[in-house]
Order: C-alpha cells, then structure tokens, then sequence
C-alpha cells in the first residue's frame, strides 16, 4: 500500500501536526507551532537548510482526494468523517499498522495520528512495543519489521545523513542488515548528494547537495517529520555565562561559567534517553 505516492502524500495530508503538537505541548500557543512544525529532517533554523519545502499541510480533502484517485474508496452510502474505512476494487480494507514505542509521550501523539487517519477513511492499527524491541540491534527498525514507525532522530551541527539516507544504506539480509536507511528510500539523485555532502569540506556545495536531498525527500513523502521536541535547561541565578544553544547542550559553554557569589563548585544534573 504504502509503495504508492498517492497514499503517502494522503496520510500526510490526513496529519495535523498543530494537533499532535497540543496533545503534548499544551503550553504551546499556536502562534509558537509554526515554529516546531518541520518540512524537512532539518530544523528550519539549521544552516544546512534550505526551504521552504513541499508542504503537506494539514488538508483532509487533498487527502482523500489523492486516495480516491489511487483507487480507495469509501464505502457506498458512507461520508467521510463517519468512521467508515476506504477499500480497493477487490474489497480488501484501507488498514496500515504503525510501531512505536510504549512511552506515554508517543502513545498521546499516536492517538491523535490515528484519529486524523480515521477521518480520512484510513484504519490505523497502533503497535506499542518494548524500545528494547524497536531499537534492538537485531529487531524492530534495524530489521525494517514496520509498516509506518514512530520515533525521534537526535540532530546535530553537522546533519551528516550518508547512513540514512544513501541507497547503499539500506538494511538488508543481503548486508547483514547495516545501515539505517530504514525506509528503504532509494532516489539516486538523493543518494549521490548525500554522499556529496559528506565527503567535502566547502560549506556552500555542502548547502546545495543538502538543498537537493531535502527537494527528493519532500517529493518523495518517505518520511513525515512531524514537530521539533521539546527541551529545557533550567540553571540557577547564582550562575552567569551558560549559552543556549539549539544544537549543543549547554555544558559546551562550560570554560565560561561563573558564579556570582564568588564559589567555585557547580552540580548538574543531566537528562537522558529513554527517558
């Protein structure tokens, strides 16, 4: 099912990603949201980034009508919205499981996933494993065994992506299952930019060859970024000199702390995943 374009650029119209946003971030105005939505695997303030990109955005009659046209219907006397499920010509049903972990924070957003999906006429049978599963060397994503996955990427200063997104980077039984291509996207040009990207030092063809990976990976709807998550540092007053940071914690501001009241030791506490 999920080989056609047409049903992947549909789910990620069917999405409301401002939605999926309050159920976790209630604080978040909606103001502020624009600002976690992400079109690209690239925060929008990242120097590698170079969108805006193809928007899916939240647009339910796009959605359906993309499904319409790849052959999924409702059925007859349905309207969409009323729970009914599409099907095909052979009358087989419209259903895609999605894996993720059992985390609290990914079973609040995946319940609001499956109710958009439903209002298109999809049925999305939600699959919350042990992360030990998911993330295993030899199970979960590393063996591709998912319809659609659910999980958060670190990011970085250097956006690297060769092992994500390259073509020679999918897990196969062919390699012994290396690599972390596990969408199993495949788009030349992409591939070769990726690896352009990573074997230069000159910043400006290091942004074009990027440009061009984020163009693919938009068009191609492989994968829906979904939001930005989320992170504090909370640091007392008696303390000066810590930068924050997007892409580094703030302990890499370390050589220039400071406490106001002339002391000389400092505690931190440190978060860590899983969570």
């Amino acid at each position: 099912i999920l080989s056609d374009l047409r049903i992947r650029r549909a789910i990620a119209h069917c999405i409301d990603r401002d939605a999926l946003i309050s159920s976790i971030y209630a604080y978040v105005s909606d103001d502020l949201k624009p600002e976690l939505r992400m079109d690209s695997f690239l925060p929008k303030a990242h120097w590698a980034y170079g969108g805006p990109y193809t928007d899916y955005a939240y647009d339910p009659a796009a959605g359906m009508a993309l499904l319409e046209e790849a052959g999924w219907t409702l059925p007859e006397g349905a309207e969409p919205g009323d729970g009914s499920i599409r099907q095909n010509a052979d009358g087989e049903v419209l259903a895609i499981k999605m894996t993720t972990t059992t985390a609290q924070f990914r079973q609040t957003w995946a319940a609001v996933f499956e109710q958009n999906l439903l209002g298109c006429g999809i049925q999305m049978i939600r699959l919350h494993v042990p992360a030990s599963w998911f993330f295993g060397a030899t199970t979960g994503l590393q063996r591709r065994d998912f319809e659609i996955a659910g999980f958060g990427w670190t990011g970085q200063a250097d956006p690297s992506g060769q092992t994500l997104y390259a073509c020679n980077q999918i897990p196969l039984p062919s390699n012994g299952w290396t690599g972390q291509n596990y969408m199993g996207w495949c788009n030349e040009e992409a591939s070769d930019a990726i690896v352009l990207a990573n074997n230069t030092l000159a910043r400006e063809d290091r942004i074009a060859a990027y440009n061009t990976v984020q163009q693919h990976f938009a068009e191609d709807m492989v994968s829906l970024p979904l939001f930005q998550r989320a992170e504090a540092e909370a640091w007392s007053k008696n303390m000066e000199g810590l930068v924050v940071d997007p892409t580094e914690y703030g302990t890499a501001s370390a050589a220039q702390w400071r406490l106001t009241d002339g002391g000389d030791t400092i505690v931190i506490g440190f978060s860590q995943e899983p969570a």
